[in-house]
């Protein structure tokens, strides 16, 4: 087998195959060019999120009030961190307004509060998605690569049976071809799965550290919001005429 493999190579033996056969080994290769994509652009893409989400940090993590760091945010890329923050922050000064003019503050207090905590967690669920988009993809091609393979490898057996019923040779050299074209096909598979097994778990690893990064935060912007509205309200309450 080893010596037709180096007599005709591999891509006579693909060329040489069944019409069955080669419409199994463009899917692979259309699927493993699709993955390979896949895999650079989400690379790009969360290496893009890891600058903007230290630009982001090294602005929120100093002691500024929350007017100054949404001002610095504005210039700065998008990141989920910062979504998150504007998408919040944006909520608190708008509910912030509407109780001051309503002249109803404190009593609005666990309201706006509960207002906030569920555009925060509705910013995290939307960024959450923004940072998945495209692993499904991997995931199927993945699971469905190595199948698509096991069954171009069984019809291109099932042939060389079937050429052996017709010509009546049993002998190994004649079976062998038939059997090396077929094996090429679960290879194929395999090498078009692996890697995006290996993409789909890397990449899955890091966007639920993400994930669990964005929680964190909007639970500690949430409770700093929640503090600052009630500084507020008290403070506007206590100038009120007695």
């Amino acid at each position: 087998m080893s010596e037709l493999i180096a007599e005709k190579g591999i891509i006579g033996m693909v060329l040489g195959g069944t019409v069955l056969g080669q419409l199994v080994l463009v899917s692979l290769l259309f699927l493993s060019v699709l993955s390979w994509a896949i895999i650079l652009g989400k690379s790009r893409q969360l290496k893009r999120l890891d600058q903007n989400n230290q630009l982001f940090w090294s602005i929120f993590e100093p002691d500024l009030r929350m007017k100054e760091i949404g001002q610095q945010l504005s210039d700065l890329p998008s990141s989920p961190f910062r979504e998150i923050f504007q998408r919040t922050y944006s909520e608190a000064v708008e509910s912030t307004r509407r109780a001051k003019e309503k002249n109803i503050g404190k009593a609005m207090l666990p309201h706006i509060t509960v207002r906030l905590q569920r555009i925060t967690d509705r910013s995290i669920l939307e960024q959450g998605a923004l940072l998945e988009s495209r692993l499904s993809s991997l995931a199927t091609i993945s699971s469905a690569s190595p199948f698509i393979g096991l069954f171009g490898t069984v019809m291109g057996i099932i042939d060389s049976f079937q050429s052996i019923g017709t010509t009546g040779v049993t002998s190994l050299a004649a079976v062998a071809p038939g059997i090396s074209e077929a094996l090429i096909a679960t290879a194929a598979g395999l090498l078009a799965a692996i890697p995006a097994l290996m993409g789909y778990n890397h990449f899955r690893n890091r966007t639920r550290l993400l994930g669990n990064s964005m929680r964190d935060f909007g639970s500690e912007l949430s409770n700093r919001l929640e503090w600052i509205l009630h500084e507020q309200f008290a403070a506007s309450r206590e100038r009120q005429p007695q």
